[in-house]
């Protein structure tokens, strides 16, 4: 079985749903955060996130130079 997609694509990158090249949700074209305990991150100096969902949480998804862009054949919603 497969998921069918419902995800919004603009200008080859995912608006509004999952970002499976970063592994993360985006709303509005927002990554968003996760719902991790804070306790999952690392408790180094260093304050490593626990995923990408968080390391990316609030940033543009178009100002994101490791995005990926989707060439799915998807008309965007309108």
């Amino acid at each position: 079985m497969s998921r069918e997609s419902t995800d919004e694509i603009r200008n080859g990158r995912v608006f509004n749903g999952f970002d499976y090249s970063l592994q993360v949700w985006v709303k509005n074209g927002t990554c968003q955060d996760c719902a991790h305990p804070r306790s999952m991150g690392s408790l180094t100096p260093k304050k490593i996130p626990c995923c990408n969902q968080r390391r990316y949480a609030g940033w543009e998804i178009a100002n994101l130079s490791a995005r990926l862009v989707d060439l799915r054949s998807v008309p965007n919603p309108r």
